[in-house]
């Protein structure tokens, strides 16, 4: 039988499949293997591609310490042949490591060639030159490799210590383009402004998906050859910081790129302010928590997320029955939807929107829906509770790793100490500046500035089905997750059905808020506008409005 022989790829970086590389080393290992009479084995994918030989990952994460582990194991047979381009694409490491690597895999049994020679190293050869050529060929690799990343290092940092004078790179974002004279960037006008677009969508509740397919909709031409907007894709506009104007420096690691160093701020125009980049930021973190709802044309469930059945506390979901004699849309509970722990019956959904967007005050539905000046404020004060949140995340990673440096002997302990304390002085004035502006902002929110006819005027809106006009019922979704914590629904009251002359009994849900308040209403079971009683609680206490006496419209 002829011995088996195994090509071994390895590439530090992706770019390098785009050259000729990968076909120059397989088209050597195929003539090698047909002149020396070996089976080159085609079904063992022996590639490290994007992986540096430099670290040793190509041994500790790559392919080639797998082979190692099963030539040790005797699943590679003794006297089969490893065959690379060059002794350097087996290790790039220092001298020391690289050796031992070298007669590791000679030890197993198998022999090394090098296709750029026709060299081989044999297994259990006593030849002394060849420890001696191998060690001074991978030492030069070793030796080049990190004279390479020194010059590379250098040469950026260079370039980051003059970067009012120029630029680093004539790479920018898509909505940019560097001048002639490579020291400033320029607005692309028709970019800038969709991107702003897209923003102030985001910023109105809409999610990505439905961006993408507004833009569709409309016609709108994308920046590439793409086909039509993606949902990624606005992601990716959404969360990038050169919006506000920051520049984060990358290298290739192991072929991959990665972040390298701090943020540049201020390189970049910045086109959108910090405001409402950490306020949609906060937005899009709230809804990969309790949910986006059902994504399409309209959003159909406002409550998604935060609806729990009031008495088995499972997931409310928006069932439609059709267009039949029992059909309607519906919010049910999941579990008895699914005849599991629960029997409650479904609460037509029109009928549970107009409760809550009549009754809970908390909600001025008519200013939200509006670009009036309360609406503007409200605005405001998410956009500051947001930058003030995301700069309180900062500060307690900063003071949380300061706290683990104080286990280190070495490290500086007055110093650690006065980082500490100086984020916790930050620490205390961002959460007092938040209290600040959550108490603002709940204000603005209880105090109804609306009539009744406004409001149910914006109701009957919302049963548009169009897709611009649905996008209010993205601000409202929005306000929800936003700013309740949860919410408990009785579809069929708390007494469950009754059979008193036919009719359905009250039905009741409770809202509990970020805030810590609470509010509890019961209304009619057949009409959605007509109260009961709604109970309200905060940190002053309870007020009741009974049936018949109007709090605002009860």
């Amino acid at each position: 039988m002829k011995p088996k022989a195994y090509s071994y790829v390895r590439m530090s970086t992706d770019i390098q499949l785009k050259g000729d590389s990968l076909r120059r080393q397989t088209e050597a290992s195929a003539k090698y293997a047909e002149a020396h009479g070996l089976e080159l084995i085609q079904d063992f994918k022996l590639e490290d591609i994007g992986v540096s030989a430099f670290h040793g990952r190509n041994v500790a994460q790559g392919a080639l310490g797998k082979f190692l582990a099963l030539a040790e194991d005797g699943s590679v047979p003794k006297g089969s042949y490893l065959l690379v381009e060059s002794l350097d694409r087996i290790s790039r490491q220092n001298p020391q490591a690289a050796t031992t690597l070298f007669l590791q895999i000679l030890q197993t049994g198998i022999n090394i060639v090098t296709l750029t020679d026709g060299h081989v190293y044999r297994a259990g050869s006593s030849d002394f030159t060849d420890i001696i050529v191998s060690v001074v060929i991978m030492s030069r690799a070793y030796e080049e490799s990190r004279t390479k990343s020194v010059r590379v290092g250098a040469a950026w940092e260079a370039k980051r210590r003059n970067l009012q004078a120029k630029k680093l790179t004539r790479v920018a974002p898509i909505w940019l383009k560097l001048n002639d004279n490579r020291t400033e960037f320029e607005l692309v006008s028709g970019r800038v402004d969709l991107i702003k677009k897209i923003f102030n969508e985001a910023d109105a509740g809409k999610g990505s998906f439905q961006i993408a397919r507004g833009l569709n909709l409309a016609g709108v031409p994308t920046f590439s050859t793409s086909k039509g907007w993606h949902e990624s894709y606005i992601s990716k506009v959404l969360t990038n910081r050169a919006v506000l104007g920051e520049f984060q420096p990358h290298k290739y690691v192991d072929g991959r790129r990665t972040p390298f160093g701090a943020p540049v701020p201020d390189y970049f125009p910045a086109i959108v302010t910090r405001e409402q980049f950490e306020r949609i930021q906060a937005g899009r973190a709230v809804r990969r928590t309790k949910g986006s709802g059902r994504k399409g044309a309209n959003f159909t469930n406002l409550f998604s997320g935060v609806a729990a059945c009031g008495y088995c506390l499972g997931r409310m979901r928006v069932v439609d029955k059709g267009s039949g004699p029992k059909g309607g849309v519906y919010l049910r509970c999941e579990n008895a939807r699914r005849g599991v722990q629960c029997s409650s019956g479904s609460w037509p959904l029109a009928h549970f929107e107009t409760s809550f967007l009549l009754f809970v005050e908390e909600l001025d539905l008519a200013t939200l829906l509006s670009e009036n000046s309360l609406a503007e404020k409200r605005r405001s004060l998410e956009g500051s509770i947001a930058l003030a949140s995301a700069e309180l995340a900062k500060q307690l990673l900063t003071r949380d790793r300061a706290f683990d440096l104080l286990a280190d002997a070495t490290a500086a302990t007055a110093f650690v100490r006065a980082k500490i304390d100086e984020a916790t002085l930050e620490i205390n004035r961002l959460e007092s500046a938040l209290a600040e502006s959550r108490s603002e902002l709940w204000a603005l929110g209880g105090d109804r500035g609306s009539s009744i006819e406004e409001v149910k005027c914006a109701i009957a809106a919302l049963r548009a089905s169009d897709f611009e006009k649905s996008a209010s019922r993205g601000k409202i979704t929005d306000w929800v997750q936003r700013n309740v914590r949860e919410l408990l629904v009785y579809a069929d009251g708390l007494d469950e059905r009754n059979s008193r002359g036919g009719e359905i009994s009250p039905r009741q849900f409770s809202v509990l808020f970020e805030t810590g308040a609470f509010r509890t209403v019961q209304i009619s079971g057949s009409d959605p506008s007509v109260p009961i009683y709604s109970v309200f609680a905060d940190d002053d206490g309870w007020t009741l409005a009974e049936q018949g006496t109007q709090s605002r419209y009860l």
